[in-house]
């Protein structure tokens, strides 16, 4: 479970403070699929950030899982991120020199896992987004589909308790859109999957909608 607490953020300029969040507090129940809807400069980079453990807020509590991250040292949070957080870009961010295998057992040698362990844990991973035949096709030989269906793999190898996925289908047909939403919900099914978006028909996919407007969560 994701619980947020009163959670705020301001940042400092040279002529005054701006408050980027205004006292967010949620409950997010595990194993659920959460869309994030907001204009540009809602807030919506700043709260996944601070979700994914890229920042801290400047005040409020943020607890995932039972454990109190507004408590925790740099070092502490950076741990906690590596073990249970993961993340998925509009941009894929494969290598484009390794193969789709490679793209996903990358963060897996992060962790030192033995390479017997991780072939297992890689082939896994590509059954579950439906692209076991590709595992030997580089990026540029993938459609922008199966390049984000690599990237949500690569994500869900790690076993991640949250996935964040900003904008995962942002550069994608309906079609395919359709698709990727599929991947996400089917090969999730036990994570918790935070997903910013702009596209309103993508929310008859969610658990839980949450629209921000100026820092702060609207109906």
């Amino acid at each position: 479970m994701i619980e947020l607490k009163n959670i705020r953020k301001t940042y400092k300029t040279r002529h005054d403070t701006l408050e980027v969040l205004k006292g967010i507090s949620l409950t997010i129940p595990d194993r659920s699929l959460v869309m994030l809807l907001g204009e540009s400069g809602s807030g919506k980079s700043t709260l996944c950030n601070i979700l994914g453990l890229l920042d801290t807020a400047t005040s409020g509590e943020y607890i995932l899982n039972g454990i109190p991250v507004h408590t925790l040292s740099s070092s502490e949070r950076t741990k906690l991120r590596r073990e249970q957080v993961s993340f998925v870009f509009q941009s894929f961010n494969l290598i484009p020199t390794m193969t789709a295998f490679e793209n996903i057992e990358l963060p897996l040698g992060y962790r030192k896992i033995p390479k017997h362990e991780r072939t297992e844990m890689v082939e896994d991973a590509l059954k579950s987004v439906g692209l076991y035949d590709r595992a030997k096709h580089l990026p540029s030989e993938l459609s922008g589909g199966e390049q984000q269906r690599i990237a949500i793999a690569r994500a869900l190898v790690m076993d991640p308790a949250l996935l964040i996925a900003d904008e995962p289908t942002g550069n994608l047909d309906k079609n395919t859109t359709k698709d990727i939403m599929k991947t996400l919900i089917n090969a999730g099914r036990e994570k918790t999957i935070f997903m910013v978006t702009h596209d309103e028909e993508l929310t008859s996919y969610a658990d839980v909608v949450i629209r921000l407007n100026k820092g702060e969560i609207i109906n």
